[in-house]
């Protein structure tokens, strides 16, 4: 495949980058660098040789090479060359599909699937063979609408051991056949032995609004795993079927908060004012926000939100900010700039983030560049760049580029890209990481914000 488009390349350009090709072609990536620097050294408008320097740079693996020279390719350009970068994208994809790394495989599938790249529809189908049950799920679930051996490998994949092929299977087939699911939605919200495949079926059953699977989902509130009950009782709530109200009172004892916070929506569902109310004085401060906030009174959610905001617990103040805008309102500023000051770094974020939705940009920006050397680094520069600033996307640059983050933290910096909506040097850089991964996510972020 990259030899078809560098093939095209070179019918389309001049004659100033046909050596860089040729030393490309034949395996001599350091030559092709070298000879598309001379061109560029008298040449530097020249688009091609810039291609074929960024080309040769991710074939030797040299990401800091690479950033140099989209640097350069974009100041020139006044902007991202698209095609050059789905291009590059794609052939990443490509590779990631024939790699042997099942994680890698699945990341491209789903990419491939998202974006809708056809060039790669048929590479995809082929995954529907492979010897991991997760990919050959993903891929099945990918091209189910394309070809027609799609259905029987997902059925297949319904009876995997692997839970995640299973889950995988009956996320797609509910995702892209709604109702036409049911029966198989209700057989592993009831049977499946593996929690996450069942939450996933249960919500499924939520969002399609199932009357009948009203007795299975009561049932599954005594299921031992706490995501089950909560993924059981929230999808009640939305069927709206049942004595919601005994259901709501059962559910709100529960020892877990999620359990508890999806109790609410139940007793939201039966009209049960009064248990809300009396929830409002809960010990634990975000139930008793949100009863107050569903029984309408934002005088008893705000008491509730002063207790949470000196809890213990980092994730209860966090929580608090969370909902701050619901119940304050244009007081929220006010309660956030308080926990600006938190000695968590994370609840700091989380404060500057209510600030900035609040209007306030420049004060939740001075929060979050105070972030960026703590234990929230990540998250303070991914939403500085969310708010446009260059601090933010120089930050995830620097993450990207330090080989001594973890290659998760890598592909948490690469994924930050996406939300800011920028493509980086840092971010092409990505794709020559010395971590197959971290390749495939920059491939996947690229590739979703071109096409």
């Amino acid at each position: 495949m990259r030899r078809v488009l560098l093939c095209l390349l070179l019918a389309a350009c001049g004659g100033r980058n046909k050596q860089s090709i040729s030393l490309y072609e034949a395996g001599d990536y350091a030559g092709a660098a070298r000879v598309a620097d001379e061109g560029l050294a008298s040449h530097p408008g020249d688009d091609g040789l810039w291609q074929m320097r960024i080309r040769a740079g991710l074939a030797l693996g040299d990401g800091d090479g690479v950033a140099k020279a989209y640097a350069g390719y974009q100041s020139h350009r006044d902007g991202d060359d698209k095609e050059l970068l789905a291009d590059l994208a794609i052939a990443t994809l490509d590779q990631a599909l024939a790699s042997p790394s099942a994680k890698m495989k699945i990341i491209a599938i789903e990419a491939v699937e998202s974006a809708e790249i056809h060039e790669l529809t048929d590479p995809v189908g082929e995954r529907m063979g492979d010897d991991d049950d997760r990919v050959a799920a993903a891929a099945a679930v990918a091209v189910l609408r394309g070809f027609p051996q799609a259905r029987g490998v997902v059925k297949q994949m319904l009876q995997s051991e692997e839970a995640d092929a299973r889950r995988t299977a009956i996320d797609g087939i509910a995702r892209k056949f709604g109702d036409l699911a049911r029966v198989d939605l209700v057989k592993f919200a009831e049977s499946d032995p593996d929690p996450r495949v069942r939450q996933t079926a249960i919500r499924w059953l939520g969002r399609l609004k199932d009357p009948e699977a009203t007795e299975l989902l009561v049932r599954q509130l005594r299921h031992t795993d706490e995501g089950v009950r909560a993924a059981a009782a929230l999808a009640l709530a939305q069927i709206g079927k049942g004595d919601l109200g005994k259901l709501g009172d059962q559910v709100i004892k529960d020892r877990a908060l999620a359990v508890r916070l999806a109790g609410i929506e139940l007793l939201i569902a039966a009209k049960r004012t009064d248990t809300l109310l009396a929830l409002a004085e809960d010990p634990q401060p975000l139930v008793a926000a949100e009863a107050a906030l569903a029984a309408k009174r934002t005088d008893l959610a705000a008491k509730a939100l002063e207790r949470a905001a000196t809890a213990e617990n980092w994730t209860f103040r966090s929580g608090a900010l969370n909902i701050a805008r619901r119940v304050l309102g244009e007081e929220a500023t006010a309660f956030a700039k308080k926990l600006a000051a938190d000695p968590d770094p994370r609840v700091r974020v989380a404060a500057a983030r209510v600030i900035a939705n609040a209007g306030d940009k420049a004060a939740a920006i001075a929060i979050l560049v105070e972030a960026l050397t703590g234990e929230a680094s990540l998250t303070a520069a991914t939403d500085l760049a969310d708010l446009g600033d260059e601090r933010g996307i120089t930050a995830l640059t620097a993450a990207i580029r330090d080989q001594k983050r973890t290659p998760t933290e890598r592909s948490q910096a690469v994924f930050a890209h996406r939300s800011a909506h920028r493509i980086t040097p840092g971010l092409v850089s990505a794709l020559a990481d010395t971590d197959g991964v971290v390749r495939v996510e920059a491939a996947a972020a690229i590739i979703a914000m071109v096409k």
